[in-house]
């Protein structure tokens, strides 16, 4: 499989609505963005979201689609500063960042063989000229967009590619120059090949039967098919097949109508998950069970579940305390109705309502999904099984939960990365990232648990000043539960600063009730008796 393992590493923006100068934003296993209101969180999971939107529309011609999870009435009113409309406006500068593996036996077959000491000479790629079958490339894409007279448009776009771990990079530009699309290998402009695109996905041509075989230009475009040709796919797949929950619901109807073929997705509001849970009941999904906290324990599973759909649903959500199983009651010739216990979902209040299309999501994100394979199986080989990731971007996971569930979920997204999906995780809930911080610290010294939480999760916080620039400070956990860079301004202030008022003004009023002293009690009609005169 070409583009295997393909995962995001990185998101890079510039004049992108709030984000006025560069911006790099490190991706982990898992990512979680904190910050105020309107600070620009939801910004950075809206890059990635605009590349799969306009991914999605039927018309390969256009690259860049402003209708969908990004709504915008034009380029501008994505661009920083809301500039005014002119015939040539300079709009956002979005890039990404992805690993993937590439087979270079066949993408050096699909260049018909070229000579190995040529292809390296003229293309600048010394491992070239003694090829791996099979190399990790680190990828980006950087496109630069613009609006001329109203209109969308892409105005040049970077690719480089570098082996993981080296830093020997190679660069190819596409650029407009007087209305055609110009290719440059390095500074060095590629008049005989051309470009088309997919969307904003470039893809090279060239005419070999006018090129000869040790032409530089032809080694060039030999060089962009190990290069760049199965990355871009892999990009591509990987953008396309990406998850995004948001942080609404539409209200559940108390019916639910048969969907006459399973929906491939959730739906940005979960508006699809109880038709595809109705319709994929029995098909099997793997997860890791949700890590387990008992006291000062941590209970880590490391075997990954494969059960059907809704059996997982339901042992998903006990793990997260929830105690009334989820069923489905036909309603023939009507549809079906979802039951928590003996109510319907419309009747069990938001909470459930917004965990349901998040639990199922973790679930459908199995690279395996659907496989028939019912096997349990080690992580190890499970993740050698999928040899792909899934991708997933949420916001506000915590909405209408109580504070133990709330808690729990930093548990499930925790088995979620560990298992295959990488996930960025907009939140406001200091519970969940207080039991983040509660698990390494309750880690064992040296643990597989402490490692992985210290190296696979990223704190984000975002930040907004008085002139409405956003800014990123990321950080790490520590061993002892801490954060070791940046401790997200007033984040979980408000808790820790209300317990200590509490505590003081409790020892504030316990010390005044000590000293103050009591008058002496009266009787109806006793009065003290005076003195006597000596």
């Amino acid at each position: 499989m070409n583009g295997n393992n393909a995962k995001l590493t990185a998101i890079f923006m510039e004049r992108f609505k709030s984000f006025e100068a560069p911006t790099r934003i490190d991706l982990a296993p898992l990512t979680v963005i904190v910050g105020r209101n309107n600070s620009g969180k939801s910004t950075i999971i809206q890059g990635a979201m605009l590349l799969k939107q306009t991914l999605a529309d039927p018309r390969s011609e256009v690259v860049l689609r402003l209708e969908g999870i990004v709504e915008a009435f034009n380029l501008r009113e994505l661009t920083f500063g809301h500039p005014p409309q002119a015939p040539r406006v300079d709009g956002p500068v979005i890039e990404v960042e992805w690993e993937s593996e590439v087979d270079v036996t066949s993408a050096l077959e699909s260049a018909l063989s070229p000579d190995p000491d040529n292809l390296a000479r003229h293309s600048g790629v010394s491992w070239l000229k003694s090829p791996p079958n099979r190399i990790t490339l680190r990828s980006t894409i950087r496109l630069r967009t613009v609006e001329v007279l109203g209109a969308a448009q892409i105005d040049s776009i970077d690719l480089q590619s570098t082996p993981l771990h080296e830093e020997e990079s190679t660069t190819v530009r596409i650029s407009q120059k007087d209305g055609d699309w110009v290719c440059y290998w390095g500074k060095h402009p590629a008049s005989q090949i051309g470009v088309e695109f997919d969307h904003f996905i470039p893809y090279l041509r060239i005419d070999r039967g006018s090129v000869g075989p040790r032409d530089r230009q032809r080694a060039w475009h030999n060089a962009y098919l190990v290069l760049f040709a199965q990355p871009l796919e892999a990009l591509k797949k990987l953008l396309s097949e990406s998850h995004y929950l948001g942080s609404f619901r539409q209200p559940p109807p108390s019916l639910f109508k048969t969907a006459t073929t399973a929906p491939s997705e959730i739906g940005v509001s979960g508006e699809l998950a109880a038709q595809l849970l109705h319709r994929r009941q029995r098909d099997v999904v793997h997860f890791l069970p949700p890590i387990s906290v008992t006291g000062s324990s941590v209970d880590v599973p490391n075997v990954v579940v494969g059960e059907p759909l809704f059996e997982a649903v339901n042992s998903v959500l006990d793990a997260l305390s929830v105690k009334a199983p989820l069923r489905v009651e036909e309603v023939a010739d009507l549809g079906f109705r979802l039951l928590f216990g003996g109510s319907s979902l419309v009747h069990v209040g938001r909470g459930l309502s917004y965990l349901l299309p998040l639990v199922e999501l973790g679930l459908f994100a199995d690279p395996l999904r659907f496989t028939g394979n019912w096997k349990s199986m080690p992580l190890a080989e499970y993740s050698q099984r999928c040899n792909s990731f899934s991708h997933i971007a949420v916001e506000e996971p915590e909405a209408h939960l109580h504070p133990k569930v709330a808690s729990r979920l930093a548990h499930w997204l925790v088995s979620l990365a560990r298992a295959n999906r990488r996930l960025i995780v907009e939140t406001h809930s200091d519970h969940l990232v207080r039991r983040l911080r509660g698990l390494v610290a309750r880690a064992g010294a040296g643990s597989e648990l402490e490692k992985w939480l210290l190296g696979n999760v990223i704190v984000l916080s975002v930040e907004q000043d008085v002139a409405g620039h956003s800014t990123v400070t990321a950080s790490r956990l520590t061993a002892e539960g801490g954060v070791a860079e940046t401790w997200p301004a007033d984040f979980m202030d408000e808790s820790s600063d209300e317990e200590s008022a509490i505590y003081y003004a409790r020892l504030n009023k316990a010390e005044l009730r000590s000293s103050f002293q009591p008058p002496v009690e009266m009787v109806d009609g006793d009065e003290p008796e005076a003195d006597e005169a000596p």
